[in-house]
């Protein structure tokens, strides 16, 4: 494993994968998806819950969204475009 790649990018990485796996459209993101996917980046340290103000952060773009899946859509992106920048 390369560790100079953040946590945070291989953890996108894998997620991306799975979303291929899984033959998720990364642009049909349900809300049920949604709140998976905010879920695990939670969980993962990515996102982080601004309770008093019911918004998510995105951590490393700095990033505030007042939905899951305006933050998952956001993640998406964000992560396919790193991926096709490393390509």
């Amino acid at each position: 494993m390369n560790e100079t790649i953040p946590d945070y990018e291989r953890f996108e990485r894998r997620q991306l994968a799975t979303d291929r796996d899984r033959g998720t459209d990364p642009l049909c993101i349900d809300e049920s998806l949604a709140h998976d996917l905010v879920e695990d980046l939670r969980a993962e340290g990515v996102v982080d819950a601004i309770p008093a103000e019911q918004l998510l952060a995105h951590l490393p773009s700095r990033g505030v969204f007042e939905s899951n899946q305006a933050l998952a859509y956001f993640h998406m992106g964000l992560a396919v475009a790193r991926v096709q920048d490393k390509a």
